[in-house]
């Protein structure tokens, strides 16, 4: 494991699971089952108390609300048809033309080839998609890709566009549990950056 990054551990691979997978899906079984765990909120190492205090809402709004009601909320925002309120993609933000698969799905997938980074996706969709990316990470931690490439990840491929998707994200969610999520999300993101200096790369948005 990498040392230096070795408090992020298998955390940003929940965290990116719950932005990834339907949470009526057996591959987020696990995750949603922690989640529903009354000391989930205690639990979580980063950006207490806010992310904390929105873990606390995340579950309950997933009690509330249902399964089902939290799949429809996971169409809607991740997968349509209609038009998704906040593109979880990278290049969507960070290309001039605003498009998946554009120029920084390309840039992510040259770094994932650097650092030998390989992802088995069951169907043909971009890298750099929110969710993933925060699993990457966790990979990267575990499998010991080097503090230069981990940093790379963070400062030019994440955080110069994660927090605006999140916030646009929040804003369109229209659900509580994905409100919740998002400023887990915020305040996660926030602390990751104040305790390992990451310097996020000043990247025009184009959305």
């Amino acid at each position: 494991m990498n040392e230096t990054y070795s408090d992020l551990a298998i955390w940003p691979s929940v965290l990116g699971s719950l932005f990834y997978h339907d949470p009526a899906s057996e591959s987020i079984a696990a995750a949603i089952a922690w989640l529903k765990a009354p000391e989930s909120a205690s639990e979580w190492p980063f950006g207490q108390p806010d992310a904390g205090k929105a873990l606390e809402r995340a579950r309950e709004a997933l009690s509330n609300e249902g399964i089902d009601a939290v799949h429809k909320a996971y169409n809607r925002l991740f997968i349509g048809p209609y038009r998704l309120p906040a593109p979880p993609w990278a290049s969507v933000y960070l290309d001039p033309e605003s498009v998946i698969f554009g120029n920084e799905t390309l840039e992510l997938r040259d770094w994932m080839r650097a650092c030998g980074v390989k992802m088995t996706l069951k169907v043909k969709e971009p890298e750099d998609q929110f969710g993933l990316m925060l699993m990457m990470l966790a990979w990267s931690v575990q499998n010991d890709v080097s503090d230069e490439d981990i940093r790379c990840l963070l400062e030019k491929h994440l955080l110069p566009w994660a927090p605006h998707f999140l916030q646009l994200f929040r804003e369109g969610a229209q659900d509580a549990f994905y409100e919740a999520l998002a400023d887990v999300a915020l305040a996660t993101l926030s602390d990751w950056q104040g305790r390992h200096d990451l310097i996020p790369e000043d990247r025009p948005l184009s959305r």
